[in-house]
């Protein structure tokens, strides 16, 4: 049994979709390409020094939207220190900048090295399911006390395991 009310529940859900949708809008009018100049200038000393070109409308730039969930995640987690808030949000845009960078590169790559075909789009698509993946995979490390509450059996040791056990002959 959840140690979180089910009516709780369903308010933190009701209060994720009703942030996350005029936020996403948002992010997509006018936060995407204020986004994009940033990870533009990011990128344009990296591609100088290994002679790469920016190939543009590849399927990255949907993606980019991951941070507003993520950090309207980091906002509403209930039994949230704000220390621990602030620094998983820091920590968190860092993490998905960071493969934001790596994507764009590794998409241009495999564009320049293989074209804009079905067999680069297969090589792109694993990376871009771990992009989708990593803004929750940040929030479930600094959300594990919430998660543990919500689910209590994700705090537990496996069944039948026991503590730390003294070395044979030390009984």
């Amino acid at each position: 049994m959840s140690g979180v009310p089910g009516r709780r529940l369903l308010l933190l859900l009701a209060l994720f979709f009703a942030l996350s949708v005029p936020l996403s809008w948002l992010w997509l009018e006018w936060g995407q390409a204020l986004y994009l100049r940033l990870l533009h200038a990011l990128l344009s000393p990296i591609y100088r020094a290994i002679g790469l070109h920016r190939q543009g409308g590849g399927p990255v730039v949907p993606r980019l939207v991951s941070l507003v969930p993520f950090l309207v995640l980091m906002a509403i987690t209930p039994a949230m220190s704000w220390r621990r808030r602030w620094i998983g949000a820091l920590v968190g845009v860092a993490v998905i900048l960071a493969f934001h960078l790596l994507l764009f590169v590794m998409v241009d790559a495999a564009y320049a090295v293989l074209g804009r075909n079905r067999r680069a789009l297969s090589r792109i698509v694993p990376f871009l399911l771990v992009n989708d993946g990593i803004p929750f995979l940040v929030w479930i490390f600094f959300a594990r006390d919430f998660l543990r509450q919500l689910v209590p059996a994700l705090g537990e040791g496996a069944p039948g395991a026991r503590g730390p056990q003294p070395p044979p002959g030390r009984r």
